[in-house]
C-alpha cells in the first residue's frame, strides 16, 4: 500500500512540474511573440514643412519601429522634463505628436498610431523662425506655438525622458539632451543615455 501512495505522490508532483513548466513556457513564448518598440533612429534635428500651414519648422525626430515584425498597436509618445533651466517652469510631462498625422488646435493629446513593417517620425521639439527658443511638439503647441505657454522651452539646456508605449507589446525610452537658442535653425538635440522596458 504505501508503494502504491508513493507513486501516486510521485505522479502528482511530476504532473505539477510539467503543469507549471508548460506554464511558463507560454507566458515566455507569449512575451516574446509581442511586437517590441525600438528608436530606429535618433535623436535627429530636421526642417520640415508644418502639416497644417506650410511653414518651415525645425524638429528634433525619433524614428519609432518594431524589431520583430510584429505590429505594436495604439502607439503613444511622452516627454517628461527631467532638467531644465532654473526659472523655468514647465509641466511634467507631455503627449508628443507622431508626424504627418492631423492635429487640433484644441487637444493636448496625442492621435495613437499603429506600428508595424515600416517606421514612424515622432516629433519631440519644435522651432519656427520668429519663435524664441523651441516648443514641446505637442498637438496644440504645434497649431499654436506662441500663445500655448505650457510648451515653450526658453533657450538653455533641457534633459528629457522621451517613451513610447503600445496596447499589446513592451515600450521603449530614451533620455535626451535638447538645447534650444535665440535662432530657430541652431535647434541641437543628442543622446544621453539609452534605456528599455
Amino acid at each position: 500500500m504505501e508503494n502504491n501512495i508513493s507513486w501516486v505522490a510521485i505522479l502528482g508532483a511530476v504532473t505539477g512540474v510539467l503543469g507549471s513548466l508548460g506554464w511558463v513556457s507560454n507566458y515566455i513564448i507569449g512575451f516574446l511573440s509581442k511586437p517590441k518598440l525600438v528608436f530606429s533612429k535618433g535623436p535627429y534635428v530636421m526642417t520640415w514643412n508644418d502639416v497644417n500651414s506650410g511653414a518651415a519648422r525645425r524638429f528634433v525626430n525619433f524614428e519609432v519601429g518594431v524589431s520583430n515584425k510584429k505590429t505594436a498597436k495604439r502607439c503613444v509618445a511622452t516627454a517628461k522634463i527631467i532638467k531644465y533651466p532654473n526659472g523655468v517652469n514647465l509641466q511634467d510631462e507631455y503627449a508628443l505628436h507622431w508626424a504627418d498625422v492631423p492635429y487640433s488646435s484644441l487637444s493636448t493629446s496625442m492621435e495613437p498610431v499603429d506600428i508595424g513593417g515600416e517606421s514612424r517620425r515622432l516629433d519631440v521639439v519644435f522651432t519656427a523662425p520668429g519663435l524664441n527658443g523651441a516648443r514641446i511638439a505637442m498637438p496644440i503647441a504645434l497649431s499654436r506655438p506662441e500663445s500655448i505657454m505650457q510648451a515653450i522651452l526658453p533657450p538653455g539646456t533641457y534633459v528629457i525622458k522621451v517613451s513610447v508605449y503600445c496596447e499589446n507589446g513592451r515600450g521603449v525610452h530614451r533620455i535626451i539632451r535638447i538645447i534650444p537658442t535665440e535662432q530657430w535653425h541652431d535647434l541641437k538635440a543628442e543622446n544621453v543615455k539609452k534605456q528599455t522596458t
